[in-house]
Formats: structure tokens, C-alpha cells, sequence
């Protein structure tokens, strides 16, 4: 695995608890007690399993226990199931009560849209959530049907739990940078992108240097590219509209 991936990775891996804990604490952890919804409390349940699992999995193969790994590689069969059921559902209750929120603003006379432009705008507010959750379930598909080559399964995996990762710390920039009242720049804008991105990067150096094969690991940043010119450059197009209403039957 350390000859894989990066070393020490099962170590590694748990600094996803403190970013997935901090990005989300704003808007979850410190309101649990607030009007949250049955769904988004069952979501966030899935994801702590995953990212419990995601550590997990690198030990197992590093003390050999193999059993152990594929036993827990089945039961994800079932929780990826339950997390793409359960984000997609929070998805499309985000959609309509994003929709509604600037119905009322566009009302008021706060915002000058047509109807067109409103639908547009709410759908563009949907690519983050869309794009990272149809990321999760390619790259997890692409680690299962390569499951029995430790290299691309690796890879796609390592492709798979990092989709935890941009929108956490989009948020925690986010939090971070409206505390301080920071003004909008480059940084702020593309940090947790880029930081995805130069963790694949390195990822690809590391393979590179061992002489493995850089198919995986190419397929995975040319997957992460694509989400970002789309979220960065088309999410606020007719087509995007198009695109996320189709998908979220709205």
C-alpha cells in the first residue's frame, strides 16, 4: 500500500476527521439541536461510516488482514447505495428551498431576475452538491470493477474519498473568510479545488517515481478536471439548467 499510495496513507487519512468536522461545523455540528431534517441527520451518519471506513481499509491491507478488507468492501456495496440515495435527496430539498428563498428576494425587489435567471441561478447553486456526488459513484465504481488489481483500485478509491474533501474545506474557507470579512480573490475562490488537485498531482509524481502505471491516477485528475471547469465555467448556462433539473427531476 505505502508503495501504492502515499506512505504512511492510513495515517494520512485521518485528517479527514478534523476537516470534515470543522468545514461542516458552522452549518451542522453546532446546530444539531436546531430544525435539522431526519434526512440530512441520516446523510451525515453514512458519511461518518465512510469516512471511518476510508481510514480503516489502508490498515487492514497493511496488517495483512485481507478477510477483514473484503468483508468491509461488500457492506460498502450497500452504505454508497444509502449515501447517493440520501445526498441526492438533500440535493433536491436544497433545490427547493433555494428556489422559494430567491422567489422571495426577486419579490421584494432585493434581486432583478427574470424567471429564467432565477431558475438559473438556483440550479447553478446545485453543482458543487451534483458534480461531487456523480464524481463519488464513478470513481467508486471504477475502484470495484478494478478490485482485484491493487493499483487502480487503490487509486480509484483514493479518487473516491477525496470527494470529501472540497466540500469541506470550500466551507471552512468559506466560514473562515466571511468571519473576517475578506474580500473575494483568487485564494478563497479556488483553494479547496486546488488543493484536491495538488494532492492528486502528487500522487501522480509519487506513482511516477515508483514506475507504476499512471492510467489510474491520470483518469482520476482528468475526472477532477472536468468537475471543475464545469462547476467553475458552465454551472450558470441554460444547459446546466438543463442538465441539473433533468437530473433532479425539477
Amino acid at each position: 500500500m505505502n508503495r501504492t499510495l502515499f506512505p504512511h496513507i492510513e495515517k494520512w487519512l485521518f485528517l479527514l476527521i478534523p476537516l470534515i468536522f470543522f468545514g461542516f461545523y458552522p452549518s451542522y455540528w453546532s446546530k444539531l439541536t436546531d430544525n435539522k431534517t431526519t434526512v440530512q441527520h441520516i446523510h451525515a451518519f453514512f458519511m461518518c461510516l465512510w469516512v471511518i471506513m476510508s481510514i480503516v481499509q489502508p490498515y487492514l491491507i497493511l496488517k495483512k488482514k485481507i478477510h477483514a478488507h473484503k468483508m468491509i468492501g461488500k457492506i460498502s456495496y450497500v452504505l454508497i447505495v444509502l449515501i447517493v440515495i440520501s445526498g441526492y435527496t438533500l440535493i433536491q430539498a436544497r433545490y427547493d428551498r433555494v428556489l422559494l428563498r430567491v422567489q422571495d428576494r426577486v419579490e421584494t425587489g432585493e434581486l432583478q431576475l427574470s424567471p429564467q435567471e432565477v431558475l438559473e441561478r438556483v440550479a447553478s447553486l446545485q453543482s458543487i452538491g451534483i458534480l461531487f456526488l456523480l464524481l463519488l459513484i464513478i470513481c467508486y465504481v471504477l475502484a470495484i470493477v478494478h478490485r482485484k488489481k491493487i493499483l487502480p483500485h487503490a487509486t480509484y478509491m483514493i479518487g473516491a474519498i477525496f470527494t470529501s474533501i472540497d466540500p469541506a474545506l470550500d466551507r471552512l474557507i468559506g466560514f473562515w473568510s466571511n468571519s473576517f470579512e475578506l474580500e473575494p480573490n483568487f485564494f478563497l475562490t479556488y483553494a479547496s479545488q486546488l488543493f484536491a488537485m495538488i494532492l492528486l498531482v502528487a500522487l501522480a509524481i509519487f506513482q511516477w517515481s515508483k514506475q507504476l502505471s499512471l492510467k489510474p491516477v491520470l483518469v482520476v485528475i482528468g475526472l477532477y478536471t472536468i468537475v471543475f471547469l464545469i462547476n467553475n465555467n458552465a454551472s450558470e448556462t441554460a444547459r446546466w439548467r438543463w442538465f441539473a433539473e433533468t437530473i433532479l427531476f425539477r
